[in-house]
């Protein structure tokens, strides 16, 4: 089905009425056309009523083509522009410099009645496919912000409380739509549970694959008494859907009650604890090995303990040259912190880690979440 194109509206700019007459003929008979004699005239025209094309003399009195063509640019930006000439002067020399003033094209008079109308026909589309696209650009961009505040839900708004427990997050996306994702889970009355994880890359489908994953864990809250069982179960389901994609994740439970921490982590960048240890990884990231049976760890929930979890976007923030920050800096960051509260460690570390990359963002998608347990 052949969709009508309305007429375009065609303002002729040329102080000779034998040219306007010849150009209003022409185009008339599928556009609306307008008359000016002068450049001043024309930019009357256009200021009372925007028009697609103005087609453009070089040589007349007062402004000359060059500078009306300048004027419409600046003033008129979506108003396209088709500079002719009746001078053999000079004629390449003409050319470059309407192209170089951003004219559509050039045109020599006197010119065949099929080059006009080819000409400005093919003007016309070529403006009408960048309308379309700019409208479908605005559009993904509306589509995106609201995807990015969905994306925000997903994340929780508020830290959980629990008796000894306090921390802060830092969350920043690379893009409007990040491929990282955290949540906390209350675990009866004396524990805590700590989820990050990264998708691999960022962006749309690295968004999408954050809600599956946060949809997975709230569907499995029932195993997270079992983290080898959770975390084969949600490797299992991402196996089979996200095909070649892949999350590195870590679950940490701090349980008050025993004393203790647990963990599992797939594929996840090392945690570091204020001891000096670095807690690495126990599996490869989920959604690569069917049936991968992960390892869980468990050490002491002392009394003071802070925890730093983080996602390489931090540890591999590069400088110009190219060197990576590292897990060995940002531990570096992280020792000086001890004795700030959680909200203030975490924007002093992000500062160290913005400050060595020399920028105020990052490559990639960066989360920090530092927890902080005294007992009551």
């Amino acid at each position: 089905m052949s969709v009508e194109v309305p007429p375009a509206k065609i303002l002729v700019v040329d102080d000779e009425p034998g040219i306007q007459r010849t150009v209003q003929r022409i185009l008339g008979r599928r556009n609306h056309v307008s008359l000016a004699s002068s450049g001043a005239e024309a930019l009357q025209v256009l200021a009372r009523e925007p028009h697609d094309l103005a087609i453009v003399d070089v040589r007349m009195p007062g402004m000359n083509g060059f500078e009306v063509l300048r004027s419409i640019k600046a003033h008129h930006p979506d108003t396209e522009v088709i500079i002719m000439t009746g001078s053999v002067s000079n004629p390449e020399e003409k050319l470059v410099e309407a192209l170089r003033e951003r004219a559509f094209y050039f045109i020599n008079k006197p010119f065949e009645k099929a080059v006009l109308e080819t000409l400005v026909d093919r003007c016309l589309e070529h403006q009408r496919l960048e309308r379309e696209k700019r409208a479908w650009t605005q559009t993904l961009e509306h589509d995106l912000e609201r995807a990015r505040a969905f994306q925000r839900l997903l994340l929780p708004g508020w830290f959980p409380h629990l008796p000894g427990v306090r921390g802060d997050v830092w969350y920043e996306p690379s893009e409007r739509l990040g491929g990282d994702f955290y949540d906390f889970f209350r675990l009866g009355p004396s524990a805590l549970g700590v989820v990050l994880a990264d998708v691999a890359g960022h962006g749309v489908m690295a968004a999408l694959y954050t809600g599956m994953l946060k949809s997975e864990m709230r569907a499995l809250r029932e195993d997270w008494c079992d983290l080898a069982h959770l975390f084969r179960r949600v490797n299992d389901r991402l196996v089979a859907v996200t095909g070649n994609q892949y999350i590195t994740a870590i679950v940490a439970i701090l349980d008050l009650e025993a004393g203790k921490v647990r963990y599992a982590s797939a594929g996840h960048p090392s945690f570091l604890s204020d001891d000096g240890r670095a807690w690495e990884s126990t599996g490869t990231p989920l959604g690569m090995i069917p049936g991968y049976d992960y390892e869980v760890r468990t050490f002491p929930l002392r009394d003071g303990l802070r925890l730093l979890f983080f996602t390489d976007g931090l540890s591999e923030a590069r400088r110009a040259d190219g060197e990576e920050l590292g897990e060995a800096r940002l531990r570096q960051a992280f020792e000086p912190t001890r004795g700030m509260a959680p909200d203030h460690a975490v924007a002093a570390i992000m500062e160290s880690v913005k400050r060595f990359a020399g920028s105020r963002t990052l490559h990639d998608d960066a989360t920090l979440i530092l927890l902080e347990y005294h007992r009551p």
